[in-house]
C-alpha cells in the first residue's frame, strides 16, 4: 500500500473543499516543477499557487464577478496612477517657487509606475505585475520616509498619495492572470487615458501663474498635480468607466450605487466641498453621468443579448 503524499504547505491556504479535491495534484505539480526545472522555478510555481489560493479565498478569480471587474478596472487604474506618478516626478525635479506651498514628494514611490504603464502598453502582463509589485513595495517603504522627512501639511498630502498608489498596485496584482488586459482594446484605452490625462497634468503642473497672496499682491506659483487630477480625472474617466461597468456582471448594481453616491456628493455635507479648483460639482456631475451611462449601456447590451 502506497503512503499518501504529504501536501505542500501552500495548499493549506485553499478552501477546504478545493484542498481535498485538488491538494494532492497541486502538491505533485510543485514537486515536479522543482525536480525538472530547479529551485527557482519551484518558488515561482509556489507563488502562482499562493496567488490562486488567495483569489479563491477572496472571490477575485477569473470565474467570479469581482475578478472580472478587476480586469475591467486595471486599464483605467494603470494610466491614472502612472500619469500622476510621472507628473509628481517632474514636479519634484523642478525647483519650487515661494508660493508653491509645503509639499513632500517621494520619488522612490513614483519611479516604478511609468514602467508599469510601458509594460502594460506592450502587452507584457507578467512584467507589468512585477513592476506593480515594485510600485507596491516602494509605496510602503516611502510611507515611513514621508513621516520622517515631511512637514505636517506635506506629510498629510504625501501619505494620501502613497496609500492611493499602494491600493492601485494591489488592484493590478489582484487582477486574475488569466484575464490580463492585454487585448488591443484595453491597450488602446490605456494609451488614450494616459494621453488625455497626462497632457493637462504635465502642462498644468509646470506652468507658472500669478497667485493672489493678499490685497493687491501676488506671487508666482504652480498648480498642485493632485488638484489637477481631481479636476481632469472625472472628465477623462467618465466614458471608459461607464463602459467597464456596463460589461461587468454586477454592472447594474455598481452603476446604481455610483449614481446614489453622486446624490450624496451633491449635498452640502458631501466630499466635493473639500475638492479644490471648484471641481467638487464636476466630480459629482461626472459620477452621476457615469452611473447613468453605465445603466443605459448595460440595459441595451442585455437586451441585445436576449434578443434572438
Amino acid at each position: 500500500m502506497s503512503t499518501p503524499r504529504k501536501q505542500h504547505w501552500t495548499i493549506r491556504l485553499y478552501p477546504p473543499a478545493y484542498r481535498r479535491e485538488y491538494g494532492d495534484e497541486i502538491t505533485g505539480l510543485i514537486s515536479q516543477v522543482r525536480a525538472d526545472e530547479g529551485q527557482r522555478a519551484g518558488i515561482l510555481e509556489q507563488t502562482a499557487v499562493l496567488g490562486h489560493a488567495l483569489r479563491l479565498r477572496t472571490g477575485t478569480g477569473s470565474a467570479q464577478p469581482a475578478g472580472r471587474l478587476l480586469a475591467r478596472l486595471a486599464p483605467l487604474v494603470i494610466p491614472v496612477a502612472s500619469v500622476l506618478s510621472l507628473t509628481l516626478l517632474v514636479v519634484w525635479a523642478i525647483p519650487p517657487l515661494p508660493w508653491d506651498g509645503r509639499r513632500a514628494y517621494a520619488p522612490l514611490a513614483y519611479a516604478a509606475w511609468p514602467v508599469v504603464l510601458i509594460c502594460a502598453l506592450a502587452g507584457r502582463w507578467t512584467a507589468t505585475r512585477i513592476a506593480a509589485l515594485g510600485a507596491l513595495g516602494s509605496a510602503l517603504l516611502s510611507l515611513p520616509l514621508a513621516s520622517w522627512t515631511a512637514t505636517a501639511e506635506g506629510q498629510e498630502q504625501n501619505r494620501a498619495t502613497l496609500i492611493g498608489l499602494a491600493l492601485a498596485a494591489l488592484l493590478v496584482l489582484a487582477t486574475p492572470p488569466d484575464l490580463p488586459p492585454t487585448a488591443a482594446g484595453a491597450r488602446r484605452t490605456m494609451a488614450l487615458i494616459a494621453l488625455a490625462l497626462g497632457v493637462p497634468l504635465l502642462v498644468g503642473s509646470v506652468t507658472v501663474f500669478e497667485a493672489a497672496t493678499g490685497p493687491y499682491t501676488s506671487a508666482e506659483a504652480r498648480a498642485d498635480p493632485l488638484r489637477l487630477l481631481f479636476f481632469f480625472g472625472p472628465l477623462v474617466l467618465a466614458f471608459p468607466a461607464a463602459m467597464a461597468m456596463a460589461r461587468s456582471r454586477g454592472g447594474l448594481f455598481l452603476a446604481a450605487l455610483l449614481t446614489a453616491c453622486a446624490v450624496f456628493l451633491f449635498s452640502p455635507l458631501g466630499v466635493p466641498v473639500e475638492f479644490p479648483y471648484d471641481s467638487g460639482s464636476l466630480v459629482a456631475s461626472m459620477a452621476f453621468l457615469t452611473g447613468t451611462g453605465a445603466m443605459v449601456r448595460y440595459t441595451v447590451r442585455k437586451n441585445r443579448l436576449a434578443s434572438p
